[in-house]
């Protein structure tokens, strides 16, 4: 169960964002906050989309529309193994297979020289052939993230429109707790990503981003998955909206004047969808 007080401490760790602290845990003294365009690429490849487990592709759909995101149809998809849909910022497949979930999916040219590095590096990885070469390489953080890159000319190029989500907004981070920051940060970067911003207070935090992919990494925090966190200035507005749809979060995070703008949904499978106001 999700604690209020510690999604609280997540919700304020936002208030850094546009100063981020400098501390002695980490090597940058100073970071800025940088458009994805300028950000440099990971050696993984391009980032297309998540892929989440479901148990109920139909069920999970209709949810997932409730909060903003419309269907698309990928070339070769089966509607009955698996469903694309996309908000804009963020493209989602869901599918009938058991796998871990959610899984960040690349599209890599060269998955030989990617398994190379990643050997280098002392990763461990999982292996699907096609024929004489690598289909799909698959791989986690020490923090439990999991990632796979598959073949350029089997994984749809998928690029976000960037508009938020009519209903959720603006789309932050993948979120995620790990038992320690300082191992989980060192790992991403070794992948090519960057810092764009952290600090120690109220608790430690470092977000690591590629080009169009950046994690969230928060330290002993009670996020039993990775989660989509939105951000909006109105989001107390956007919550209410959602609710007189039907939409029923699994907790309200009240505000410090009692209102009821920052909540947690919770998708049929489990996923995790946080709602935060943006701090004035």
């Amino acid at each position: 169960m999700i604690l209020r007080t510690l999604v609280v401490l997540l919700w304020s760790s936002a208030l850094l964002t546009a100063a981020p602290q400098a501390d002695s845990t980490f090597s940058d003294s100073t970071l800025a906050e940088r458009p994805p365009a300028e950000r440099a690429a990971s050696i993984i490849g391009q980032h297309t989309r998540l892929v989440m487990s479901s148990k109920d592709l139909l069920q999970s759909m209709a949810w997932w529309t409730r909060m903003g995101f419309t269907p698309r149809k990928l070339a070769g998809e089966r509607a009955d193994s698996a469903i694309t849909l996309s908000d804009g910022q963020v493209t989602i497949t869901l599918v009938s297979a058991s796998q871990p979930s959610p899984i960040i999916a690349y599209r890599c040219a060269n998955l030989s020289r990617l398994k190379e590095q990643l050997d280098s590096l002392l990763i461990g990885v999982n292996v699907d052939l096609q024929g004489p070469t690598y289909r799909e390489l698959r791989f986690r953080s020490p923090g439990g993230v999991h990632v796979a890159a598959r073949l350029a000319a089997i994984e749809p190029d998928i690029a976000p429109t960037k508009e938020p989500n009519p209903l959720c907004g603006e789309l932050k981070e993948y979120s995620t707790s790990v038992a320690s920051v300082t191992q989980e940060k060192q790992w991403w970067a070794d992948l090519g990503f960057a810092p764009t911003k952290q600090a120690t207070k109220p608790y430690p935090f470092v977000n690591m981003a590629d080009k169009a992919c950046e994690i969230g990494i928060h330290q002993d925090r009670d996020i039993a998955n990775m989660a989509l966190t939105y951000f909006m200035p109105d989001m107390e507005v956007r919550i209410e909206r959602l609710k007189n749809a039907g939409m029923k979060p699994i907790e309200e995070i009240p505000t410090s004047d009692k209102r009821i703008a920052n909540a947690i949904f919770q998708s049929p499978d489990g996923q995790l969808v946080f709602l935060f106001e943006t701090p004035k």
